[in-house]
């Protein structure tokens, strides 16, 4: 009798095992495309290579909690496969480093769905509503002030974009910001006034991962504008212009150090290398004169 308690548990955990497996596989269907994994996996990577990649992917990563994690690696993978129906060489390779990554985040013991700040607000506020309608129907007395109480709406994510060419559309939006597609909302542009030289735009972010990374997106180049990509405010409200200001500096300071989900720090960009190397190139024909 003993020997057949001591198996049930093992047998349930085995089951369980299979079903997380094939959660993870429903959820991320990269675990299972074996003919992309082989393609990605018969590409000769030196080792120089697999650490200059994997720190590079690690830097845009950065400040991602664990519970997203996962999610937001699959979105990277599923970015480079729309940006092309040819895959280079340099695109499998970054498939096969961000794969080893998302099999590594799903690993981690501690990766669980919490609840954010906004749904916990809406629980905590459902649950007071619950509690004043129970009184209600037992006729007692109802606390007047948590009564009044307005359950405020979810938070919104929204980034102001400036500088964009003129007579941009919305599918051109998308495409440039393709590695957020699934957590774009909605994408505005209001009427261009005449006589400007530029058009402007608001995107809707579903989380706030997706709103830092939106954010990283700042003074990219979009055809042959660099465009400005900035945290606004919703109407009506509370905020001022100087704590807006204050706010959306911060933001950028957190961008080019690469503290936004993301970003790059910009002694990092390939640009500050050039300047670099350029300055040190100017510096050395100096001393040889």
């Amino acid at each position: 009798m003993d020997v057949v308690s001591d198996q049930k548990p093992l047998q349930t955990n085995i089951m369980d095992k299979v079903a997380t497996t094939q959660d993870m596989e429903e959820r991320y269907p990269i675990l299972k495309n074996e003919g992309l994994v082989k393609k990605f996996l018969d590409i000769t990577m030196t080792n120089n290579q697999k650490g200059r990649i994997r720190q590079l992917l690690k830097d845009n990563l950065k400040g991602t909690s664990e519970s997203l994690l996962p999610d937001v690696i699959h979105d990277r993978i599923q970015a480079i496969l729309k940006s092309s129906q040819i895959l280079n060489e340099t695109d499998l390779r970054k498939l096969r480093i961000l794969y080893n990554m998302l099999r590594t985040a799903i690993k981690t013991p501690d990766v669980k769905k919490t609840e954010g700040p906004v749904k916990k607000k809406k629980k905590k506020a459902k649950e007071k509503k619950e509690k004043a309608n129970e009184k209600e129907d037992k006729g007692e007395k109802v606390d007047k002030e948590n009564q009044g109480q307005k359950v405020k709406g979810p938070k919104r994510y929204v980034v102001f974009i400036g500088n964009l060419p003129l007579g941009i559309d919305k599918e051109k939006i998308m495409q440039h910001f393709s590695m957020l597609s699934k957590h774009i909302k909605d994408v505005r542009i209001p009427k261009q006034e005449e006589n400007k030289k530029s058009a402007i735009a608001y995107l809707e972010l579903a989380n706030e991962p997706s709103y830092e990374m939106a954010l990283s997106k700042h003074h990219s180049m979009l055809q042959n504008k660099r465009i400005n990509v900035l945290y606004t405010t919703q109407q009506k409200t509370k905020v001022s212009k100087t704590e807006a200001k204050g706010k959306s500096a911060k933001l950028i300071a957190m961008q080019k150090s690469g503290k936004l989900i993301g970003s790059i720090p910009i002694n990092r960009k390939r640009s500050a290398r050039r300047k670099k190397m350029k300055a040190a190139q100017k510096k050395l024909a100096q001393e040889s004169s």
